[in-house]
């Protein structure tokens, strides 16, 4: 019996140790379970603000080439950014409030400045915030008041880029030679140059005269296919759809030894081009490309065998992929990068 008496007196000992270590334990419990709740709800709408930013910069990255910039339009781009922002929901509400800023941004080095530099281009920051001064906020927690914490501020950034391109696919088959933007283009404001406040015309696969030298202004190119003069079919694909395989500049391309008149109809007047640049327009001959330029086609002429049209200061060209600038600033851009 009093074997039994010990055994029954520790069993009620250790239960109310254990009643008295669930008690001690029960904050702590309710902490970790308080803390699971609330991080994945902040892990939620950091998702949904980081989702509304990154629409904005892209977005407003796009914006930059719209009509009225000098080259860039600053203020479309901030506009568009700040409508696209509010179109976003976070935290169950309609966002209001996001702070866009435009500069430049460098790919080799990650780093962002508000004024043009070697290396940095044109991009859009776009920052939202839950917090005390904005879109309602802070954030109100669920369960972390019971550790004392009530509420918190949740941001996310993003910042797009359109960069001059090392190459890429979809481009014109038509070159372009350097002689052209020796004269047709400011180098020092990376722009056309003008006459009478305008981009002059400019007639593509016309014989131009430089310092007295005759200088043949651009011609058809077939990309890595040599075949001469090849069916009408053939180059009406080219033009719809442009080189397939990617070429970059430093990459050869080859340029017909001339063209059929019926070609120049098909050529989509009234859009904006990419065309390869080549340092002179050797026929017949497959040639290094030395940059990329933007080329708005006006028109064409089937008897003289060329394309009307003028070289624009900023176009974002599909298909276009990034360079480091190295290639020249010719006016055309990639389409916009998420780069931080």
């Amino acid at each position: 019996m009093t074997r039994l008496h010990s055994i029954d007196r520790r069993l009620r000992l250790q239960r109310g140790g254990v009643v008295i270590w669930f008690a001690l334990l029960l904050p702590v419990l309710l902490g970790f379970a308080a803390l699971a709740v609330d991080l994945t709800r902040l892990h939620l709408v950091k998702v949904e603000l980081q989702n509304a930013a990154d629409a904005a910069a892209m977005g407003g990255a796009r914006s930059l080439t719209d009509a009225g910039g000098d080259p860039f339009n600053w203020a479309a781009a901030s506009a568009k950014a700040l409508e696209l922002a509010r179109q976003n929901v976070a935290n169950g509400a309609q966002i209001q409030d996001a702070t866009i800023e435009t500069g430049y941004w460098n790919l080799q080095t990650r780093s962002w400045a508000d004024t043009p530099g070697t290396g940095y281009f044109p991009a859009v920051r776009a920052t939202i915030a839950i917090s005390g001064e904005q879109n309602n906020g802070p954030l109100n927690l669920l369960f972390a008041p019971v550790l004392g914490i009530d509420d918190t501020d949740v941001e996310a950034t993003a910042t797009a880029v359109i960069a001059p391109p090392s190459g890429g696919t979809g481009l014109f088959p038509f070159v372009i030679g350097m002689k052209m933007l020796d004269h047709f283009w400011d180098t020092s404001t990376s722009s056309p140059v003008l006459k009478n406040g305008v981009a002059p015309t400019i007639n593509l696969g016309s014989i131009y005269t430089f310092d007295g030298e005759k200088v043949l202004s651009g011609q058809w190119t077939t990309f890595q296919s040599d075949v001469k003069n090849p069916n009408v079919p053939f180059v009406r694909d080219l033009i719809e759809n442009g080189n397939s395989t990617k070429l970059s500049i430093g990459d050869d391309t080859y340029i017909q030894p001339g063209a059929k008149a019926t070609l120049y109809s098909e050529v989509p007047v009234g859009t904006t081009v990419g065309m390869f640049i080549v340092d002179e327009v050797d026929t017949d001959d497959f040639v290094p490309i030395v940059a990329i330029a933007a080329f708005h086609i006006d028109g064409y002429s089937q008897g003289g065998k060329y394309i009307t049209g003028h070289f624009v200061d900023a176009a974002i060209i599909p298909g276009l992929e990034p360079g480091d600038g190295s290639g020249g600033l010719y006016g055309a851009y990639t389409p916009p990068i998420l780069v931080k």
